[in-house]
Protein backbone atom coordinates (compact mmCIF):
# COMPACT_ATOMS: atom_id res chain seq x y z
CA UNK A 1 0.00 0.00 0.00
CA UNK A 2 1.23 3.51 -0.69
CA UNK A 3 0.26 6.94 0.56
CA UNK A 4 -0.66 9.84 -1.70
CA UNK A 5 -0.01 13.38 -0.59
CA UNK A 6 -1.95 15.96 -2.56
CA UNK A 7 -0.71 19.48 -2.88
CA UNK A 8 -2.07 22.95 -3.43
CA UNK A 9 -0.25 23.40 -6.75
CA UNK A 10 -2.51 22.16 -9.55
CA UNK A 11 0.35 21.91 -12.05
CA UNK A 12 2.35 19.51 -9.84
CA UNK A 13 1.94 15.76 -9.67
CA UNK A 14 0.93 14.27 -6.32
CA UNK A 15 3.64 12.68 -4.21
CA UNK A 16 3.25 8.92 -3.76
CA UNK A 17 5.25 7.19 -1.02
CA UNK A 18 5.49 3.51 -0.14
CA UNK A 19 4.49 2.49 3.38
CA UNK A 20 8.05 2.31 4.73
CA UNK A 21 8.90 5.81 3.51
CA UNK A 22 5.54 7.17 4.67
CA UNK A 23 6.12 5.81 8.19
CA UNK A 24 9.58 7.39 8.20
CA UNK A 25 8.22 10.77 7.14
CA UNK A 26 5.48 10.53 9.77
CA UNK A 27 8.07 9.67 12.41
CA UNK A 28 10.19 12.70 11.52
CA UNK A 29 7.13 14.96 11.54
CA UNK A 30 6.04 13.63 14.93
CA UNK A 31 9.51 14.12 16.41
CA UNK A 32 9.39 17.75 15.27
CA UNK A 33 5.79 18.09 16.49
CA UNK A 34 4.43 19.08 13.08
CA UNK A 35 2.11 17.42 10.58
CA UNK A 36 3.49 15.78 7.44
CA UNK A 37 2.24 18.63 5.22
CA UNK A 38 3.84 21.16 7.60
CA UNK A 39 7.11 19.19 7.50
CA UNK A 40 7.15 19.17 3.70
CA UNK A 41 6.25 22.86 3.59
CA UNK A 42 9.13 23.69 5.96
CA UNK A 43 11.53 21.71 3.77
CA UNK A 44 10.31 23.34 0.56
CA UNK A 45 10.53 26.84 2.06
CA UNK A 46 14.02 26.08 3.42
CA UNK A 47 12.95 26.63 7.03
CA UNK A 48 14.19 23.08 7.58
CA UNK A 49 16.96 21.25 5.77
CA UNK A 50 17.86 17.61 5.40
CA UNK A 51 21.56 16.83 5.71
CA UNK A 52 23.47 13.58 5.30
CA UNK A 53 24.87 12.17 8.54
CA UNK A 54 28.44 12.21 7.18
CA UNK A 55 28.18 15.89 6.29
CA UNK A 56 26.76 16.67 9.73
CA UNK A 57 29.61 14.76 11.39
CA UNK A 58 32.13 16.69 9.27
CA UNK A 59 30.51 19.97 10.30
CA UNK A 60 30.57 18.99 13.98
CA UNK A 61 34.24 17.97 13.68
CA UNK A 62 35.03 21.35 12.15
CA UNK A 63 33.23 23.14 14.98
CA UNK A 64 35.14 21.07 17.57
CA UNK A 65 38.42 21.95 15.87
CA UNK A 66 37.61 25.65 15.82
CA UNK A 67 36.62 25.54 19.49
CA UNK A 68 39.96 23.89 20.27
CA UNK A 69 41.86 26.58 18.39
CA UNK A 70 39.93 29.31 20.19
CA UNK A 71 40.62 27.66 23.54
CA UNK A 72 44.34 27.41 22.76
CA UNK A 73 44.38 31.05 21.74
CA UNK A 74 42.59 32.31 24.85
CA UNK A 75 43.99 29.93 27.45
CA UNK A 76 47.40 29.30 25.95
CA UNK A 77 49.11 25.97 25.42
CA UNK A 78 51.64 23.82 27.26
CA UNK A 79 54.73 22.74 25.37
CA UNK A 80 55.55 19.07 24.97
CA UNK A 81 58.87 19.72 26.72
CA UNK A 82 57.02 21.04 29.80
CA UNK A 83 54.77 17.99 29.83
CA UNK A 84 57.73 15.60 29.59
CA UNK A 85 59.54 17.48 32.35
CA UNK A 86 56.48 17.22 34.57
CA UNK A 87 56.37 13.46 34.09
CA UNK A 88 59.94 13.17 35.38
Amino acid sequence: MSQKISNSFPSCDPLILNDEVWLGVQSVAESLEVSVPELLEKISSQQLIVIEVEKLEDLLDTIDGLEGLLSAETEGTVSWEDIKAGLG
